[in-house]
Protein backbone atom coordinates (compact mmCIF):
# COMPACT_ATOMS: atom_id res chain seq x y z
CA UNK A 1 0.00 0.00 0.00
CA UNK A 2 2.76 2.42 0.74
CA UNK A 3 4.48 1.93 -2.42
CA UNK A 4 1.69 2.26 -4.22
CA UNK A 5 0.64 5.20 -2.44
CA UNK A 6 3.80 6.90 -3.00
CA UNK A 7 4.01 5.71 -6.69
CA UNK A 8 0.56 8.01 -7.26
CA UNK A 9 2.04 10.86 -5.22
CA UNK A 10 5.28 10.66 -7.69
CA UNK A 11 2.94 10.69 -10.40
CA UNK A 12 0.62 13.34 -9.62
CA UNK A 13 4.22 15.28 -8.43
CA UNK A 14 5.32 14.83 -12.11
CA UNK A 15 2.20 15.77 -13.74
CA UNK A 16 1.64 18.99 -11.87
CA UNK A 17 5.11 20.07 -12.90
CA UNK A 18 4.76 19.53 -16.19
CA UNK A 19 1.74 21.54 -16.19
CA UNK A 20 3.05 24.09 -14.48
CA UNK A 21 6.18 24.31 -16.84
CA UNK A 22 3.64 24.54 -19.63
CA UNK A 23 2.13 27.13 -18.02
CA UNK A 24 5.08 29.10 -16.93
CA UNK A 25 6.54 28.47 -20.55
CA UNK A 26 3.39 30.04 -22.14
CA UNK A 27 3.18 33.03 -19.56
CA UNK A 28 6.87 33.71 -20.47
CA UNK A 29 6.22 33.96 -24.24
CA UNK A 30 3.21 36.17 -24.04
CA UNK A 31 5.39 38.65 -21.93
CA UNK A 32 7.68 38.87 -24.76
CA UNK A 33 5.38 39.35 -27.14
CA UNK A 34 4.06 41.76 -24.62
CA UNK A 35 7.54 43.98 -24.73
CA UNK A 36 8.23 43.29 -27.87
CA UNK A 37 5.42 45.12 -28.97
CA UNK A 38 5.49 47.79 -26.25
CA UNK A 39 9.38 48.31 -27.72
CA UNK A 40 7.77 49.02 -31.32
CA UNK A 41 5.18 51.11 -30.06
CA UNK A 42 7.76 53.30 -28.63
CA UNK A 43 11.30 52.67 -29.59
CA UNK A 44 12.22 54.80 -33.00
CA UNK A 45 15.70 55.33 -32.69
CA UNK A 46 18.09 54.00 -35.42
CA UNK A 47 21.61 53.96 -35.66
CA UNK A 48 23.47 55.14 -39.26
CA UNK A 49 26.87 55.58 -40.38
CA UNK A 50 27.67 58.11 -42.52
CA UNK A 51 30.99 58.72 -44.32
CA UNK A 52 31.87 62.17 -46.30
CA UNK A 53 34.62 63.20 -48.66
CA UNK A 54 34.54 67.01 -49.79
CA UNK A 55 36.46 70.33 -51.21
CA UNK A 56 36.43 73.89 -50.37
CA UNK A 57 38.58 76.86 -49.07
CA UNK A 58 39.52 78.84 -45.95
CA UNK A 59 38.57 82.12 -45.68
CA UNK A 60 39.29 85.24 -43.28
CA UNK A 61 38.15 88.56 -44.01
CA UNK A 62 41.39 90.24 -42.56
CA UNK A 63 43.77 87.92 -44.38
CA UNK A 64 45.75 89.27 -47.28
CA UNK A 65 47.77 85.74 -48.52
CA UNK A 66 45.79 83.40 -50.52
CA UNK A 67 44.57 80.18 -48.35
CA UNK A 68 45.74 77.00 -50.20
CA UNK A 69 42.13 74.86 -50.84
CA UNK A 70 41.51 71.77 -49.05
CA UNK A 71 40.11 68.01 -49.16
CA UNK A 72 38.12 66.20 -46.35
CA UNK A 73 37.69 63.14 -44.74
CA UNK A 74 34.47 62.72 -42.31
CA UNK A 75 32.67 60.43 -40.24
CA UNK A 76 29.35 60.40 -38.97
CA UNK A 77 27.60 58.24 -35.80
CA UNK A 78 24.33 58.75 -34.77
CA UNK A 79 21.02 58.14 -34.31
CA UNK A 80 18.04 58.37 -36.51
CA UNK A 81 14.51 59.23 -34.92
CA UNK A 82 11.48 58.45 -37.60
CA UNK A 83 7.95 59.93 -37.04
CA UNK A 84 4.88 59.74 -38.61
CA UNK A 85 4.10 61.01 -41.81
CA UNK A 86 2.14 64.49 -41.89
CA UNK A 87 1.05 63.33 -45.21
CA UNK A 88 1.34 60.86 -47.83
CA UNK A 89 5.11 60.65 -48.59
CA UNK A 90 5.93 63.31 -46.97
CA UNK A 91 8.42 62.57 -44.15
CA UNK A 92 9.86 64.72 -41.17
CA UNK A 93 13.09 63.28 -39.72
CA UNK A 94 15.67 64.69 -36.99
CA UNK A 95 19.10 63.04 -36.72
CA UNK A 96 22.21 63.84 -33.68
CA UNK A 97 25.07 62.71 -34.32
CA UNK A 98 29.15 62.88 -33.45
CA UNK A 99 31.98 63.66 -35.96
CA UNK A 100 35.37 63.65 -36.58
CA UNK A 101 36.98 65.32 -39.74
CA UNK A 102 40.20 65.97 -41.37
CA UNK A 103 40.87 69.02 -43.37
CA UNK A 104 43.57 68.92 -45.45
CA UNK A 105 45.15 70.16 -48.63
CA UNK A 106 47.25 67.13 -48.62
CA UNK A 107 43.44 65.47 -49.47
CA UNK A 108 42.67 68.06 -52.35
CA UNK A 109 45.89 67.78 -54.14
CA UNK A 110 49.38 66.43 -53.39
CA UNK A 111 51.05 69.52 -55.27
CA UNK A 112 50.00 72.56 -53.87
CA UNK A 113 51.22 76.18 -54.89
CA UNK A 114 53.69 77.35 -52.77
CA UNK A 115 52.46 80.76 -52.50
CA UNK A 116 49.60 79.73 -51.09
CA UNK A 117 49.27 79.51 -47.57
CA UNK A 118 48.93 75.62 -45.82
CA UNK A 119 46.48 75.02 -43.21
CA UNK A 120 45.70 71.40 -42.03
CA UNK A 121 42.76 71.01 -39.37
CA UNK A 122 41.54 67.63 -36.97
CA UNK A 123 38.33 68.49 -35.75
CA UNK A 124 35.38 67.35 -34.15
CA UNK A 125 31.89 68.12 -32.50
CA UNK A 126 28.21 66.62 -32.56
CA UNK A 127 24.94 68.50 -34.13
CA UNK A 128 21.49 67.58 -35.58
CA UNK A 129 19.99 67.60 -39.11
CA UNK A 130 16.55 68.10 -39.64
CA UNK A 131 14.54 66.72 -42.79
CA UNK A 132 11.50 67.22 -44.51
CA UNK A 133 11.58 65.36 -47.68
CA UNK A 134 9.66 63.19 -50.03
CA UNK A 135 9.85 59.51 -48.48
CA UNK A 136 9.38 56.25 -50.68
CA UNK A 137 9.51 52.40 -49.46
CA UNK A 138 11.59 51.80 -52.47
CA UNK A 139 13.15 55.37 -52.65
CA UNK A 140 13.59 58.87 -51.46
CA UNK A 141 14.53 62.30 -51.87
CA UNK A 142 15.23 64.27 -48.64
CA UNK A 143 16.33 67.78 -48.43
CA UNK A 144 18.04 68.50 -44.98
CA UNK A 145 19.41 71.09 -42.93
CA UNK A 146 22.13 70.64 -40.14
CA UNK A 147 23.32 72.42 -37.66
CA UNK A 148 26.25 71.96 -34.51
CA UNK A 149 29.06 72.89 -32.72
CA UNK A 150 32.57 71.83 -33.39
CA UNK A 151 36.51 72.24 -31.71
CA UNK A 152 38.63 72.49 -34.29
CA UNK A 153 42.80 72.02 -33.94
CA UNK A 154 44.58 74.12 -36.52
CA UNK A 155 48.17 73.33 -37.96
CA UNK A 156 50.36 75.25 -40.07
CA UNK A 157 53.97 74.39 -41.39
CA UNK A 158 54.05 78.17 -42.47
CA UNK A 159 56.84 79.97 -40.68
CA UNK A 160 58.88 82.91 -41.10
CA UNK A 161 62.06 82.30 -42.36
CA UNK A 162 64.72 83.02 -39.71
CA UNK A 163 67.24 84.34 -42.02
CA UNK A 164 65.30 86.86 -43.38
CA UNK A 165 63.68 88.03 -40.44
CA UNK A 166 59.93 89.79 -39.41
CA UNK A 167 61.75 93.10 -40.62
CA UNK A 168 62.18 92.13 -44.47
CA UNK A 169 58.10 91.29 -44.66
CA UNK A 170 55.34 93.30 -45.63
CA UNK A 171 52.91 94.57 -43.00
CA UNK A 172 50.17 92.27 -44.42
CA UNK A 173 52.49 89.33 -44.37
CA UNK A 174 52.59 89.67 -40.10
CA UNK A 175 49.55 90.57 -39.61
CA UNK A 176 48.70 86.82 -41.43
CA UNK A 177 51.01 85.42 -38.91
CA UNK A 178 49.44 87.11 -36.28
CA UNK A 179 46.24 86.05 -37.08
CA UNK A 180 47.08 82.26 -37.66
CA UNK A 181 48.39 82.26 -34.51
CA UNK A 182 45.57 82.86 -32.45
CA UNK A 183 44.56 79.11 -33.47
CA UNK A 184 47.57 77.60 -34.21
CA UNK A 185 48.09 73.75 -32.14
CA UNK A 186 44.99 74.71 -30.04
CA UNK A 187 41.75 74.00 -29.80
CA UNK A 188 39.10 76.33 -30.69
CA UNK A 189 35.29 76.34 -30.67
CA UNK A 190 32.61 77.35 -33.83
CA UNK A 191 29.80 76.60 -35.09
CA UNK A 192 28.65 74.59 -38.60
CA UNK A 193 25.95 74.63 -40.85
CA UNK A 194 24.93 72.36 -43.77
CA UNK A 195 22.48 72.13 -46.76
CA UNK A 196 22.22 69.44 -48.96
CA UNK A 197 19.94 66.63 -50.55
CA UNK A 198 19.71 62.96 -50.01
CA UNK A 199 18.70 59.97 -52.32
CA UNK A 200 17.50 57.20 -50.30
CA UNK A 201 17.16 53.47 -51.14
CA UNK A 202 15.00 51.12 -49.66
CA UNK A 203 14.84 53.21 -46.25
CA UNK A 204 18.62 51.51 -46.17
CA UNK A 205 21.28 53.08 -48.41
CA UNK A 206 21.63 57.14 -49.28
CA UNK A 207 23.94 58.95 -51.46
CA UNK A 208 24.51 62.38 -50.13
CA UNK A 209 25.36 65.81 -51.35
CA UNK A 210 25.89 69.00 -49.32
CA UNK A 211 27.15 72.70 -48.83
CA UNK A 212 28.85 72.94 -45.06
CA UNK A 213 29.81 76.54 -43.89
CA UNK A 214 32.11 76.56 -40.46
CA UNK A 215 32.92 78.93 -38.33
CA UNK A 216 36.29 78.83 -35.70
CA UNK A 217 36.36 81.32 -33.21
CA UNK A 218 39.93 82.90 -32.24
CA UNK A 219 38.26 82.98 -28.85
CA UNK A 220 35.14 82.59 -27.42
CA UNK A 221 33.38 85.08 -26.19
CA UNK A 222 30.31 83.29 -24.34
CA UNK A 223 27.68 85.85 -23.67
CA UNK A 224 28.18 87.97 -27.11
CA UNK A 225 27.88 84.46 -28.73
CA UNK A 226 24.67 83.29 -26.67
CA UNK A 227 22.94 86.25 -27.74
CA UNK A 228 23.88 86.08 -31.42
CA UNK A 229 23.21 82.61 -31.36
CA UNK A 230 19.75 83.32 -29.92
CA UNK A 231 19.01 86.17 -32.64
CA UNK A 232 19.81 83.36 -35.28
CA UNK A 233 17.63 80.45 -33.43
CA UNK A 234 14.46 82.49 -32.92
CA UNK A 235 14.64 83.78 -36.61
CA UNK A 236 15.04 79.61 -37.74
CA UNK A 237 11.95 79.39 -34.90
CA UNK A 238 9.60 81.71 -37.24
CA UNK A 239 10.79 80.07 -40.62
CA UNK A 240 9.63 77.04 -39.44
CA UNK A 241 6.16 77.97 -37.97
CA UNK A 242 6.00 79.64 -41.67
CA UNK A 243 7.33 76.24 -43.18
CA UNK A 244 4.75 74.44 -41.16
CA UNK A 245 1.66 76.62 -42.04
CA UNK A 246 2.85 75.87 -45.72
CA UNK A 247 2.83 72.06 -44.82
CA UNK A 248 -0.89 72.53 -43.55
CA UNK A 249 -2.02 73.99 -47.08
CA UNK A 250 0.01 72.93 -49.73
CA UNK A 251 1.90 69.66 -48.44
CA UNK A 252 3.91 69.06 -51.52
CA UNK A 253 5.57 72.10 -51.73
CA UNK A 254 6.49 72.04 -48.02
CA UNK A 255 10.11 70.34 -48.57
CA UNK A 256 11.58 72.68 -51.62
CA UNK A 257 10.16 75.43 -49.49
CA UNK A 258 11.99 74.15 -45.93
CA UNK A 259 15.19 73.47 -47.35
CA UNK A 260 15.36 77.26 -49.50
CA UNK A 261 14.40 78.89 -46.15
CA UNK A 262 15.93 77.38 -43.90
CA UNK A 263 19.39 76.91 -45.67
CA UNK A 264 19.32 80.46 -47.60
CA UNK A 265 18.87 81.94 -43.82
CA UNK A 266 21.34 80.01 -42.27
CA UNK A 267 23.93 81.09 -45.26
CA UNK A 268 22.91 84.71 -45.28
CA UNK A 269 23.72 84.55 -41.00
CA UNK A 270 26.98 82.84 -41.95
CA UNK A 271 28.38 85.58 -44.54
CA UNK A 272 27.09 88.09 -41.73
CA UNK A 273 29.39 86.26 -39.43
CA UNK A 274 32.82 86.59 -41.68
CA UNK A 275 32.90 90.09 -40.60
CA UNK A 276 31.66 89.63 -36.94
CA UNK A 277 32.23 86.35 -35.57
CA UNK A 278 28.99 87.03 -32.79
CA UNK A 279 26.89 88.63 -35.54
CA UNK A 280 25.44 91.20 -34.66
CA UNK A 281 27.82 92.05 -32.12
CA UNK A 282 30.99 93.88 -33.00
CA UNK A 283 33.42 91.45 -32.85
CA UNK A 284 36.36 89.93 -34.45
CA UNK A 285 36.36 88.16 -37.79
CA UNK A 286 36.73 84.57 -37.54
CA UNK A 287 38.43 81.96 -39.78
CA UNK A 288 35.79 80.31 -41.83
CA UNK A 289 35.60 76.59 -44.21
CA UNK A 290 33.39 76.31 -46.49
CA UNK A 291 32.88 72.92 -48.21
CA UNK A 292 31.12 70.97 -50.65
CA UNK A 293 30.73 67.58 -49.57
CA UNK A 294 29.41 64.09 -50.90
CA UNK A 295 29.04 60.77 -49.15
CA UNK A 296 27.63 57.53 -48.13
CA UNK A 297 25.03 56.56 -44.91
CA UNK A 298 24.21 53.66 -43.79
CA UNK A 299 20.84 53.27 -41.29
CA UNK A 300 20.16 50.21 -39.86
Amino acid sequence: MFNKNRISILIFGFIFCLSISSQTKYNYGAAWDDWNDWRFEFSYDRPFIEVNYGFGNPKHDKFYQDFAKIGLTEIKLGYLKDSDLFYDNIDDRKETFVFGSMLSPELKSPDSDPLEFETEIWRFGFANRHTLGYYGDSFSVLPYHQDGFVWSRLETSEKIDPILGIESLASEIINDFEIIERYNETFRFGTIDEGGIRFELMNTVSINAGYEASVIFPRHLFWKHAGSYIIQKAGQGALTYFINEILDSTPVAAPIISFLLQNGYAYAFHLLKQKDMNWPFETEAPLTYETFKFGITFTF
